[in-house]
């Protein structure tokens, strides 16, 4: 197996100017989605069926989006910035399962109790798919196009493939702190978490050459703890189906402000799979 790195240098000019399209084809396509699904749901069509739609909308608008930028603005294929036909290893699925398991497992094992919410049939179908499709699926594979697909092939072509990690990663953790209302302590601790499983995700997508391994360990991950099916922190969640209430308010333990996803167990977790890349990366390495 050869691990192949984009060739080839364009301007910083450009680089820059592409990064700022590739957020903005994000920022677009997500508001075109929602907003065209409002028209169905005004309509009476139910909140299940809007849901998945706006998650299909959302990636199909991100890939046209995309594949103009690339095509008309940087004169690159989509192939070169690691989006390729759909193509994923039995390895980094078993691992997009393990990640959110390990995290939940560990947290019931530090203590905690189980606390449900009581929904109507509706509630429960439009959290599940709004968490499987739009929040799941839909962001975990946009952002990987845009951050893992554009943003660190534009870095790489000009700056090399460490400044291509680094900087999306570091550029994914801060975006997540943009409308939340965190205290200094857990915005540290959400980059240096951010920026850990950006970089995680940076090294997929490198080992394999392909955005698509690390859009589906992104997709369930997000499914899994994000998506309002199930929330674990220091306090119940009113919107979430199930929580799990840590008994412990350690805000290391906790995430802090920003939650689970922020904790030293889910950074331990973003380590241990890192590690797993480079491994991998090395051995394909040895094999060329």
């Amino acid at each position: 197996m050869e691990v192949k790195k984009i060739t080839g240098k364009i301007s910083v000019p450009r680089v820059i100017l592409g990064i700022v399209l590739a957020i903005a084809v994000l920022i677009i396509a997500q508001n075109l989605a929602l907003n065209l699904c409002e028209i169905p749901l005004i309509l009476g069509v139910p909140v299940p069926v809007c849901n998945i739609l706006a998650g299909i909308l959302y990636v199909v608008f991100t890939y046209i989006g995309v594949k103009i930028l690339c095509g008309k603005f940087l004169k690159i294929s989509m192939a070169e910035m690691r989006i390729p036909k759909f193509q994923i290893k039995a390895f980094w699925i078993l691992a997009a399962i393990l990640m959110p398991t390990l995290v939940l497992f560990i947290s019931v094992l530090s203590g905690g109790k189980w606390q449900s919410n009581t929904f109507d049939t509706e509630t429960v179908l439009a959290t599940i798919t709004s968490a499987a499709a739009f929040y799941g699926l839909a962001a975990g594979i946009v952002e990987e196009m845009i951050f893992r697909g554009i943003i660190m092939g534009c870095l790489e072509k000009r700056f090399g493939i460490t400044v291509a990690v680094i900087v999306p990663s570091v550029l994914f953790g801060a975006l997540h702190i943009i409308g939340n209302s965190l205290d200094l302590i857990s915005i540290a601790q959400l980059l240096v978490a951010g920026s850990i499983v950006g970089i995680l995700f940076s090294l997929v997508a490198i080992e394999t050459n392909s955005i698509w391994n690390n859009a589906v360990i992104h997709s369930i991950w997000n499914m899994a703890i994000v998506g309002g099916v199930l929330h674990i922190g220091g306090n119940a969640d009113s919107d979430s189906m199930y929580n799990f209430v840590l008994d412990h308010k350690s805000f290391l333990l906790s995430g802090g402000d920003f939650g689970i996803e922020a904790s030293v167990i889910s950074i331990a977790i973003y380590l241990l799979f890192c590690i797993a890349a480079i491994f991998r990366l090395n051995k394909a390495k040895r094999m060329t």
